[in-house]
């Protein structure tokens, strides 16, 4: 996952916001490709290291930096225009079934017959998911990809649930290299 989020991030010249589920991952991934995009120039802001505030600010104030965020960030931010061109969603925002209040009202679900992740997990996550994706296209004049990394987007039965969520978009499911080489056609031909 590193590599291929780093050689997006330098093939968009950074203008990315890289979104996790986890706190432990955002910093395995930072740590990992912080040397490299440092070494390109590209200015690297990571959740936790300040104010929610302050950081979005950071971000969308210095053109071609790449901002690594997991939770409220997948959600409420405007970043329009040429500071963000690139989204990664690393992994599909289901909520942790180990957490308590998730239990209970998973319990609960089951309780009353229901299937908890078909109406509770699953719901909860494309909505989460569509917001994610959200985060590109702020104006109308926007324009970016979006990279999805969790391949239970197109191998689970649910991931049809989050493809059909989002706005009708161009699609491309593949490898590493062909998926970067669409990125970069798509970023400086204008063609996608």
């Amino acid at each position: 996952m590193g590599r291929f989020v780093r050689d997006a991030v330098i093939l968009s010249e950074g203008s990315a916001l890289i979104l996790f589920t986890s706190y432990e991952m955002l910093k395995t991934v930072y740590q990992e490709i912080l040397p490299t995009l440092t070494q390109n120039n590209i200015t690297v802001y990571k959740q936790g290291d300040d104010d929610r505030h302050r950081l979005l600010e950071s971000f969308k104030g210095a053109p071609g930096s790449v901002l690594f965020a997991t939770s409220s960030f997948w959600e409420g931010i405007d970043v329009p225009g040429e500071a963000l061109r690139l989204v990664i969603i690393c992994r599909l925002p289901f909520q942790v079934p180990s957490d308590p209040v998730i239990k209970a009202r998973m319990d609960a679900v089951e309780k009353r017959g229901g299937n908890p992740f078909m109406e509770l997990s699953l719901p909860e996550a494309v909505i989460r998911f569509k917001q994610g994706f959200g985060r590109l296209m702020r104006r109308h004049s926007d324009r970016g990809a979006v990279i999805v990394l969790d391949s239970r987007i197109v191998h689970k039965f649910y991931g049809r649930f989050f493809l059909e969520s989002l706005p009708e978009t161009v699609r491309q499911i593949g490898e590493t290299s062909p998926l970067l080489e669409s990125l970069e056609t798509f970023l400086y031909s204008g063609i996608g």
